[in-house]
């Protein structure tokens, strides 16, 4: 349970928190070493610092795999500007009007232990194995690990495209083609 003096300090806080979306709105120019009251998406959060990175954004919204994930800010009058994860923003800086978070567009992969990258949400498991130059596809098949440690085999459906997700997913090549012998 709070205290009195706890109570007058949330108070003043409050009093001392700035809503950067409203002050856009209004023409006013945020003071600085207050706090801010951001939008990121549908959703509000307060932040207790003028500086924070893109990371921190990321973060305060939920996201646990920040680098899943791409954050824009919409300026006042602008268009959305992508923000990076170690970059700073000043929260003060005047024209911010709120955040909007984007899942990746870039899909990262390892096969056989070698990280891979794709553009595209769905690939086959022969695009897979051509695109980390396994080849001739023919004669391999890819199996899935899992987060939990279990196995997908994809041996009987080479062609059916598996959605790619982050973070990265790993996979194996199996050899089905016959082994020379001497």
């Amino acid at each position: 349970m709070k205290n009195e003096q706890q109570l007058l300090e949330d108070a003043q806080h409050q009093c001392d928190t700035i809503d950067i979306e409203q002050f856009t709105k209004d023409g006013k120019i945020p003071s600085e070493g207050k706090w801010y009251r951001v939008r990121i998406g549908t959703e509000y959060y307060i932040f207790l610092k003028q500086f924070v990175s893109g990371h921190e954004i990321l973060e305060k919204a939920g996201i646990t795999y920040v680098n899943c994930y791409w954050l824009y800010q919409k300026q006042k009058d602008c268009d959305f500007e992508k923000i990076d994860l170690q970059e700073r923003v000043n929260l003060a800086k005047p024209g911010i009007e709120h955040f909007i978070i984007k899942s990746t567009e870039i899909f990262h992969y390892f096969v056989d232990n070698e990280p891979e990258t794709t553009d595209l949400k769905a690939m086959t498991p022969n695009q897979i194995l051509e695109a980390a130059g396994i080849t001739p596809v023919k004669d391999y098949y890819l199996v899935r690990i899992n987060a939990d440690g279990s196995q997908q085999s994809f041996a009987d459906t080479p062609n059916v495209p598996i959605i790619m997700v982050c973070p990265a997913v790993k996979f194996v090549s199996i050899f089905r083609g016959e082994t020379p012998v001497s």
